[in-house]
């Protein structure tokens, strides 16, 4: 009997799935709210007569016997995380209002609420629905992690000794059905401030300069798209301006929203010398040229604006104004390397995120994505030189290591012939240049091999957020087959 027949069939493997995940997100479960979420795991799995056990932090984990017979075959891990990302309407509040999920158009939806939280909730219910199948599977090790979204804090808190005797791991946080992932990179945070020192604004013209209508888009998964980077932008506009009109003075910076997204849009409001309009027209001018010509395929809907302003009572100082012009020009962004395993995969870059001045502070944001360790030390010691030069200090570094991974391990070798065998495609063997959680894990344990793998999910984290059933059965024959071929050697 095939493996599909033995799960029930296509519609059974479907209807399965999506019972389970409606059930395991009947909860609110935010990154950083997983209480609710892990005591509704810790019920399912004991109704599995299982004996599950909770960290503090709201990890969870089970150990799974294996089929009579297959007591002495290597232990498989399989570990997903329990938050999601809950983008909200207005009116809909993440942490007392649970998704409301539905089956429309093919797909697992929200009711337009809320973001459906199919990333990761979608391959726990995979790997628990399967669990109740009549598979032949060695020992199991179930690892359900908390605030994965927010910096793999979750990964980062377990004891690494709940990895203790695993021969593999398989993560079930990808979003593209056939691609497993073998690698992936590692993260640093960075903000740096500096005082805002202020001197009363004198005579002259106030200007507002606005780009606005970049694309924008994710540090990771973007930055090799040749993006415009606005913050990055209005630093080249305002270091323009500096050298045509040294005297202008500098009232108010603004770009961008968080560390790890690429800026679409940036505001600045300076103070031009008396009869300073006529050298700002013409030098707006040929930067707005400049702009069409370096970004009208990527970003065709960026603007340039300059207008008329309030007069400002203060103004930056000097030394403020220059430091700060000079920490976005000097602030690496955009891919510093590729990977050579990996042929079209981002090795290593840099964004520059976020400018501000608030509370008498201006603060940049940064962040660094690096496979290896070697890239990130050379890009960080730029940064933190470039930022001592302007006066800016450090004020805040997080971050996770990379996970170089070997482009072949065993379990990806075992994951590629079951996905052969049971849907006649290869698997996509790659890395990403995104965080996941085997980098925490890679660092605990760097002789384990590890992969992710997942369904498809679609605009993950937005309103729209959604999973095609169609390819639930496939995925399932790719965990299941996995499940036992790990077992058998096969």
């Amino acid at each position: 009997m095939t493996l599909l027949k033995r799960l029930g069939g296509r519609a059974a493997v479907t209807a399965g799935i999506t019972e389970e995940f409606l059930r395991l997100s009947a909860v609110p479960h935010p990154s950083r709210h997983e209480e609710a979420v892990s005591s509704l795991m810790l019920d399912r799995l004991r109704e599995m007569g299982l004996a599950p056990v909770r960290d503090p932090w709201y990890n969870v984990r089970a150990e799974v016997p294996a089929s009579p017979g297959l007591e002495d075959r290597p232990l498989l891990a399989l570990q997903g995380h329990l938050d999601m990302v809950c983008a909200a309407a207005p009116g809909f509040d993440p942490l007392r209002d649970s998704v409301r999920a539905r089956v429309s158009g093919g797909a697992l939806r929200s009711d337009g609420r809320s973001s459906l939280g199919a990333d990761n909730m979608l391959g726990n219910a995979a790997v628990i629905w399967l669990l109740g199948r009549p598979l032949q599977h060695g020992p199991l090790r179930l690892l359900f992690t908390a605030a994965e979204e927010v910096g793999l804090e979750g990964a980062a808190r377990m004891d690494p000794a709940w990895l203790d005797g695993a021969a593999a791991l398989l993560n079930t946080d990808g979003f593209y059905l056939g691609r497993a992932v073998v690698g992936a990179a590692g993260g640093r945070r960075e903000t740096y401030r500096r005082p805002l020192r202020t001197r009363p604004a004198p005579a002259g013209e106030p200007v507002q300069l606005t780009l606005s209508g970049g694309i924008g888009g994710h540090s990771g998964d973007d930055i090799h798209r040749g993006r415009a980077n606005a913050a990055v932008l209005m630093g080249r506009l305002l270091e323009a301006l500096r050298t045509a009109l040294p005297a202008f003075s500098l009232a108010a910076l603004e770009a961008g929203q968080t560390h790890n997204a690429i800026p679409g849009a940036a505001a600045a409001q300076v103070l031009l010398p008396p009869g300073g309009g006529a050298s700002l027209d013409a030098l707006a001018a040929r930067f707005r040229a400049e702009l069409t010509e370096e970004f009208s395929r990527t970003d065709p809907g960026l603007v340039l604006r300059w207008s008329p302003a309030p007069a400002p009572e203060q103004v930056w100082d000097t030394p403020c104004r220059d430091g700060t012009i000079d920490l976005l020009r000097d602030l690496f962004c955009g891919v510093y390397a590729m990977r050579t395993d990996f042929p079209g995969v981002v090795g290593a870059s840099a964004n520059l995120g976020r400018v501000s001045a608030a509370e008498g502070t201006v603060q940049v944001c940064a962040f660094l994505r690096c496979a290896r360790a070697g890239d990130e030390a050379v890009l960080a010691a730029r940064h933190d030189g470039a930022a001592a030069a302007a006066g800016f200090t450090l004020a805040g570094c997080t971050g996770y290591p990379g996970w170089p991974g070997p482009a072949d391990n065993p379990l990806v070798r075992c994951m590629d012939r079951v996905f052969r065998r049971e849907t006649g495609r290869a698997l996509d063997i790659t890395a990403v240049h995104v965080g996941l959680e085997p980098s925490i894990f890679a660092a605990q344990r760097p002789a384990l091999p590890m992969v992710v793998s997942g369904p498809d999910i679609l605009d993950a984290h937005a309103l729209s957020e959604r999973a095609p059933l169609a390819g639930l059965p496939d995925y399932a024959l790719l965990l299941a087959g996995t499940m036992e071929a790990y077992a058998s050697g096969t």
